[in-house]
This record gives C-alpha cells, sequence and structure tokens, in this order.
C-alpha cells in the first residue's frame, strides 16, 4: 500500500493493515501531519531513509510517539541486508521526500535499461 498525500490526518484504521502488508507513506513531511495512525506504527518494522531527518521531520512517525530511542532502519541498511524483515508485522517506510534518492532511484534504472 502506497500513500501519497498532503494528509494531515490517517487515512485508515492501522489496526486493519494485514500483517503480511507493506506500507510506504510518501507524502505528508511536516511534523503535525500524518498519513498513517499511532497503531499502524506502534505494531509495524520502520525503516526511514534517514534517521535524523526522520526524527525532526516525519509527523507519521512524531505523532505517533516515536523517538531516538526506537528502532529505526535506514532505507540502506535495508537495501543492503542489514535490516530484519519481519513477516509477523507489517513494514512500514515513511519517506520525508528526499529528492537525491529519487535521482539515485532513476539512474540505477536507467543504467540497468541500458544493459
Amino acid at each position: 500500500m502506497v500513500c501519497c498525500t498532503t494528509a494531515r490526518t490517517p487515512l485508515f484504521d492501522g489496526a486493519l493493515v494485514p500483517d503480511h502488508a507493506a506500507v510506504a507513506a510518501v507524502g505528508s513531511h511536516e511534523v503535525d501531519a500524518r498519513e498513517v495512525d499511532e497503531v499502524l506504527v506502534g505494531r509495524s518494522a520502520l525503516y526511514v531513509e534517514a534517521r535524523s531527518v526522520a526524527l525532526r521531520e516525519a509527523g507519521d512517525l512524531l505523532m505517533a510517539g516515536v523517538t531516538g530511542a526506537t528502532t529505526l532502519w535506514n532505507l540502506a541498511e535495508l537495501v543492503n541486508g542489514e535490516a530484519p524483515v519481519p513477516t509477523d508485522r507489517p513494514r512500514f517506510f515513511k519517506s520525508v521526500g528526499m529528492a537525491w534518492e529519487d535521482l539515485a532511484v532513476a539512474a540505477e534504472a536507467h543504467l540497468r535499461d541500458s544493459a
């Protein structure tokens, strides 16, 4: 499931998201705006682009009470196989819109298509 809105309040009840789901929230990126609720955040494995930025800007996480003590895995750790990927609970990725990552993905896709 991908959430890509400018919502300021949760779009759905996080308790209804099945354990096998992967959710990406890429729209709201302000401390007082969120697309998902604290229920989903609380029961999910959490992945972010960068911990420091997420803990400063990601309302989805901050409004759910996520702090530096909470386990947040960087996207790079997920891609490199360092972060666990549980199958008994949702996986939640929160983007805060770091444009350099979009460029890196586009460049890699272009290289693969050119090969």
